[in-house]
């Protein structure tokens, strides 16, 4: 039976990873996707923030690699509508496993550090296959909802991405949040070989995450 699966991916292993990191603040919906090739493709996406902060966005896209030919196509104040063309070239391209799958891609936005994808999969055992995918080339996966064919919504877990609880577990085994503490990010870093900003986002990340679930 199929399932609806709203995923949540980290951005920088994915197209216009760049593009964001020049405006984390940035907020993208994609409107409209036409394949050109295995790993390209025409993309229509809406980007919302203030107008330096877009200003900023359109420079950050023209410097970065993953998309080409940016163009603005529409300015609504806050909002403006771009077409780009996706080049392949980012770290990851999930397109040509999710459409191998026999997934759809049905909305794809960002906000808060991450994209949110809501899919529609065969059943779970694609959802599955996708999600090894993910974790094979590296890319934080975290399922945030799941639903089956007829919208009954399905468990999810704790709410962590696979990144996030081993970065967490790692430092409470090596006691980052005992008294005094028994490690420290660089350490924490150099076992996960990331850098000491991508362990501290984790581990904020991962916190709130779990606060969020676990207390009213």
């Amino acid at each position: 039976m199929s399932v609806i699966a709203e995923i949540d991916l980290d951005t920088d292993r994915l197209a216009c990873a760049g593009a964001i990191e020049a405006v984390p603040e940035v907020e993208l919906d994609l409107e409209r996707e036409f394949t050109t090739g295995s790993e390209t493709a025409v993309v229509f996406m809406w980007a919302r923030a203030t107008a330096g902060e877009l200003d900023r966005f359109e420079d950050g896209l023209a410097a970065d690699g993953t998309v080409s030919d940016a163009k603005r196509l529409g300015d609504h104040g806050g909002e403006r509508l771009y077409r780009m063309t996706l080049t392949g070239a980012a770290p990851v391209v999930t397109a040509p496993v999710w459409v191998e799958l026999g997934a759809a891609r049905l909305a794809m936005r960002y906000f808060d550090g991450h994209w949110r994808a809501r899919m529609r999969f065969p059943d779970r055992e694609t959802l599955s296959a996708f999600r090894d995918f993910c974790e094979t080339k590296g890319l934080c996966f975290r399922l945030h909802r799941l639903c089956d064919a007829e919208g009954r919504e399905e468990g999810v877990g704790d709410g962590l991405t696979d990144c996030q609880r081993e970065a967490l577990r790692l430092a409470a085994d090596r006691g980052y949040f005992d008294l005094p503490r028994g490690t420290c990010l660089a350490d924490l870093a150099a076992e996960l070989e990331i850098s000491d900003q991508a362990v501290s986002e984790r581990l904020r990340r991962g916190c709130a995450r779990l606060i969020r679930q676990h207390v009213d």
